[in-house]
């Protein structure tokens, strides 16, 4: 086991934001550069089974990971294929006001990288994703009052 955490990002938008994007068709193509051929699969209420190559070192890697989702409050994933198979990961999301504080908490494991390599690459991996939201979230419409 890999534990990590990385607590106090911050989304400049409020909570109610962020999960309409998360929840809209704007969410995956945010991810357009890092990942592509996504795949995803409704399976049991809030939980989908999501496909795709991600970009990784300058190569692109097949990973299948499991994920569920708990507005306003977190979501849960577990990788089931690919480099990480057997990393689980929850992200919490904190109303901060108009802001929202996204904490990820995890076990990292892979089968070809020694734990500290895993653990960075993964978390390289989280830190874009993260910046690649930021950006959508910032153009994504907001509703009027």
């Amino acid at each position: 086991m890999t534990y990590f955490e990385d607590t106090g990002s911050i989304i400049d938008a409020p909570i109610e934001l962020v999960w309409a994007y998360l929840s809209s068709e704007h969410h995956g193509p945010a991810h357009a550069g890092s990942a592509r051929n996504f795949d995803v699969k409704e399976t049991v209420g809030s939980t989908a089974v999501i496909s795709a190559d991600r970009l990784m070192n300058g190569r692109w890697a097949r990973f299948v990971s499991k994920s569920t989702d708990f507005p306003p409050l977190c979501i849960c994933n577990e990788e089931v294929e690919g480099d990480f198979a057997g990393s689980k990961f929850i992200l919490v999301y904190r109303p901060k006001g108009n802001q929202t504080q996204v904490d990820v908490y995890g076990d990292v494991r892979s089968s070809g990288m020694d734990p500290n390599t895993a653990r960075a690459a993964f978390l390289k991996l989280l830190e874009g994703a993260y910046l690649e939201d930021v950006l959508a979230i910032a153009k994504f419409p907001k509703k009027s009052p």
